[in-house]
C-alpha cells in the first residue's frame, strides 16, 4: 500500500496466510475466502510455470472485475495477491511490486 495508494489489499500465501487491508475501505471477502482463493491461485501458478519453457517466465496474472482489479504475482513457494482500485496503471504497479519482492528476497 506504500507502493501505490490504489492498492486495497495485499495478501500472501506461502504455507502461511497473511493479509493487510487498506484502512478505511470496505472488505469484500472474509479472510478464509481470501486464503482459499490464494491456495487456488498458487495451483494455477504451478501450471503457468510449466508453460514457461515454451513462452517465457510469467510475471503476473490479472482479472478486472466491476469493483476491483485482482492481481497475483508468484513467489518461489507461494503467491502474492493484490486488489486495487480500477484506475491504477497495472504494469507500473506490478513492476514496482516485483522489484520490491526481488530486493526483499535478495
Amino acid at each position: 500500500m506504500e507502493i501505490d495508494p490504489n492498492i486495497r489489499l495485499v495478501a500472501i500465501y506461502d504455507g502461511q496466510f497473511r493479509a493487510k487491508l487498506k484502512e478505511g475501505i470496505k472488505q469484500y471477502f472474509e479472510d478464509d475466502e481470501i486464503k482459499s482463493s490464494l491456495i487456488e491461485a498458487q495451483n494455477r501458478w504451478t501450471y503457468r510455470k510449466k508453460m514457461s519453457l515454451k513462452i517465457g517466465e510469467p510475471k503476473f496474472a490479472m482479472a478486472q472485475y466491476g469493483k476491483i482489479n485482482r492481481i497475483t504475482i508468484p513467489l518461489d513457494d507461494g503467491v502474492i495477491l493484490l486488489t486495487t482500485e480500477l484506475d491504477v496503471d497495472i504494469n507500473k504497479l506490478t513492476d514496482k511490486v516485483i522489484e520490491t519482492r526481488i530486493r526483499f528476497l535478495d
